[in-house]
């Protein structure tokens, strides 16, 4: 038999035993942990308890959230998202004309998902963008003051 031949029947039992039963109920089992915290992610989030520094260590939730932000009520969607370590989360946004300024009443309560998933020092920084000008403006997740939500189970 050719070395190569050998070398990829050889390749192919091993991938093979990767596919077995053992293996895929391991799979399953990772599966189930990783949706447990996420859960639990969320329980923290919504009572308040989340506390990190490290971006690597943002919930889930919030990860995948900046992936595909949902719009303001005014149909604002940031042009650009980063999330750093502290955990500082910025956005930027480029205004549409007729539109000076970025709004800015109950920013607590309009960036809420955020501001939760940020924990205890978390920070928000909102740039902006348009022809009435520019601007910024930092929200810290102590300045809001979130009730604690209790989750149903």
């Amino acid at each position: 038999m050719p070395r190569f031949r050998a070398t990829l029947l050889a390749s192919t039992l091993l991938l093979g035993g990767c596919a077995s039963p053992a293996h895929q109920q391991l799979g399953v089992v990772i599966t189930g942990l990783e949706g447990e915290l996420q859960r639990l992610e969320e329980e923290l989030a919504a009572m308040n308890g989340l506390n990190y520094q490290k971006a690597i260590d943002a919930p889930l939730s919030l990860r995948r959230y900046l992936k595909a932000p949902t719009p303001t009520p005014e149909g604002l969607v940031p042009i650009r998202s980063q999330l750093q370590d502290g955990p500082r989360l910025s956005y930027d946004y480029r205004l549409p004309a007729g539109m000076s300024t970025l709004p800015l009443d109950n920013l607590c309560q309009r960036y809420e998902f955020e501001l939760r998933h940020l924990g205890h020092l978390g920070q928000l920084e909102l740039s902006w963008q348009g022809a009435g000008g520019e601007g910024e403006r930092m929200i810290r997740q102590t300045e809001c003051s979130f009730p604690a939500k209790t989750s149903k189970m």
